[in-house]
């Protein structure tokens, strides 16, 4: 069992210093793993703001709080952003979820928090009528990729803006 629930809402335009504090976080982590994955957040942070505010606008992304401070995020975007679009190219499609940018701080990793909002963007996306949710990552990140293979099948490896692996959750089938 684990601990008990957090509060989990929209994040807001004043929230930016907390999403980008834990998308930092983990990004420095990552790097302490070997992996490139969000680099772009530890060497270029301005260059990378823009988007963020964007799916805040576009009420994308969530924040995780514990006691007032910001343990979490993840945003899912209705509908293809550029990224998204060079990733999946023909097979981008509105009536999908893009998964971005999901982090837990480390102090709180080995909680579920993740596994949480994960299953709880399932559920969110089934309500809305979605099809699915793709989602990507860096095919050297091994960790990270075998957390999602843990869970989801791995759909292909792509050579697009470096290696990345794709995954998708087809709503209303089983987890591998």
């Amino acid at each position: 069992m684990h601990e008990a629930i957090h509060t989990i809402r929209l994040a807001k335009r004043e929230d930016l210093e907390k999403v980008i504090g834990l998308l930092v976080n983990t990004a420095g982590w990552l790097q302490t793993k070997g992996t490139k994955q969000w680099n772009y957040y530890l060497t270029d942070l301005e260059g990378n703001v823009d988007e963020i505010v964007t799916s805040i606008e576009n009420k994308a992304t969530y924040i995780v709080e514990k006691e007032g401070g910001a343990i979490a995020t993840r945003t899912l975007e209705s509908s293809p952003n550029e990224w998204d679009m060079d990733i999946w190219g023909e097979e981008a499609e509105d009536d999908v979820a893009y998964l971005h940018r999901l982090a837990v701080h480390r102090d709180f990793a080995g909680k579920r928090i993740g596994a949480d909002l994960l299953d709880w963007a399932e559920i969110q996306m089934k309500t809305r009528g979605k099809k699915s949710i793709r989602f990507d990552c860096i095919a050297s990140n091994e960790g990270l990729n075998r957390y999602y293979q843990e869970r989801y099948r791995l759909r292909e490896v792509i050579d697009i803006h470096g290696r990345h692996c794709k995954y998708e959750i087809l709503l209303g089938e089983n987890p591998v």
